[in-house]
């Protein structure tokens, strides 16, 4: 069972950016996104400050993702470039 997305505002922005200006991108990344919530567990867990975030990339450009489990939903947090 698919987990339910939530969108931060920053990512929201970020991704009505992309869909404006780079479609192919915003395509991409929706293919992804559909992709995390079958299997939240696909991208790589960040360590450190970072604990509890997910990465997953679409081509130079990086998803990053937080899993609630008792909520049963995907919260994703931004759509960047890799640093």
């Amino acid at each position: 069972m698919a987990y339910k997305p939530a969108f931060t505002e920053k990512m929201q922005g970020e991704l009505a950016f992309r869909r404006k200006k780079d479609r192919v991108t915003y395509g991409q990344a929706m293919k992804k996104i559909a992709e995390i919530l079958e299997n939240p567990l696909i991208g790589k867990p960040l360590h450190g400050t970072l604990a509890g975030i997910r990465r997953f990339h679409v081509g130079p450009l990086v998803i990053t993702y937080r899993i609630d489990e008792a909520a049963h939903e995907v919260l994703f947090t931004s759509f960047e470039h890799h640093e």
